[in-house]
């Protein structure tokens, strides 16, 4: 009878860490806890060269450092044409110049001819809003860039102003995370502390030119969003549904449509309703009342008495009403 091979299992790989005890995964330079930069070197002997420039590993065989771009090339080592992939690196995928060869995932340069590569970062949740790379939303900084992943560095005096409401209104955070990302602002239910704010608001303005008070109202508004979903059960109260409706019904709101959040008045159209984009959806209607709420400080009175002057129906006084009365029960 034939004996039968057994074969080794490989070696398990040694987690890497950074100092401040975040795992890391190989060749992102930045950590994506603390943003601490790191350089990774031949520590494991695999190709026994270095970048003289960046420090990181590159092979004998390449002509160019993959991570820095810098010209490496020596001619009596340096092979005569682009390689597949090199010892010590493995094949993720042709150059995008064109040149033949192969890079690695995520090698910003070709090693061969030292082209610039562009890589789909589909296996993350969101994107740097400094350096448009991939990110997931735990990130506090980019593992690219080394950037404030969340992008909160860009809007410091629209979230102390938001802070500042949440504050004077008794309203107690809820451990909501905001994320400025490309795209259409929102919060998805499945994650109801994922506040995304869209990163056009911002973009490559300088701060003068930043609509400061309408992206404060808008925060406040997906703000709602995100409370409404935390606290889901609180739409079973029979009071609630009598002031809002039933939220839960489908979703058919255009987002192309054109809101005015930086109103801090009560509108005179829509007598149900603070606003005409409340009427849309009975989530949209709590958001716009949440976003009231914060604005003007949770004062009753004078949201009432504004109310009564642009004759608002018994509705509307409800709804605040009722959102203030559950506030006061979170207390």
């Amino acid at each position: 009878m034939a004996s039968r091979k057994r074969r080794r299992k490989p070696a398990p790989q040694p987690e890497l860490r950074c100092q401040c005890g975040e795992e890391l995964k190989r060749f992102r330079p930045f950590c994506p806890r603390c943003g601490r930069a790191h350089i990774w070197g031949d520590t494991a002997h695999e190709t026994n060269a270095e970048c003289g420039h960046c420090g990181w590993v590159v092979s004998d065989y390449s002509w160019y450092c993959p991570w820095c771009g810098e010209d490496i090339h020596e001619a009596d080592v340096s092979s005569d044409r682009p390689l597949k992939a090199p010892a010590g690196f493995r094949f993720s995928a042709k150059c995008d110049a064109g040149c033949g060869g192969g890079v690695q995932y995520p090698m910003p340069h070709c090693p061969w001819c030292g082209a610039e590569q562009e890589w789909p970062d589909d296996e993350y949740e969101g994107t740097c809003p400094h350096c448009s790379r991939g990110v997931d939303d735990w990130m506090d900084h980019c593992p690219w860039c080394g950037e404030d992943a969340t992008g909160q560095d860009l809007i410091p005096r629209a979230l102390r102003r938001v802070r500042r409401l949440l504050l004077v209104s008794r309203i107690r955070p809820w451990g909501f995370r905001i994320l400025l990302r490309p795209g259409v602002s929102g919060v998805d239910p499945k994650y109801p502390k994922i506040v995304e704010i869209d990163n056009d608001w911002v973009g490559k303005r300088n701060r003068h030119e930043i609509p400061w008070p309408m992206l404060v109202g808008l925060t406040c508004h997906e703000l709602g969003h995100s409370f409404l979903y935390h606290h889901w059960r609180w739409t079973r109260d029979w009071q609630f549904v009598e002031a809002f409706g039933e939220v839960d019904k489908a979703y058919r709101v255009s987002d192309a449509g054109w809101v005015d959040f930086q109103r801090r008045r009560v509108t005179t159209t829509h007598p149900n309703f603070v606003t005409a984009y409340a009427a849309t959806h009975p989530q949209e209607d709590f958001a716009e009342t949440f976003r009231f709420y914060v604005t003007r400080r949770g004062r009753m009175r004078e949201l009432l008495a504004e109310m009564g002057q642009k004759r608002k129906g018994v509705v509307v006084y409800q709804k605040f009403l009722e959102l203030h009365r559950y506030l006061r029960g979170l207390r």
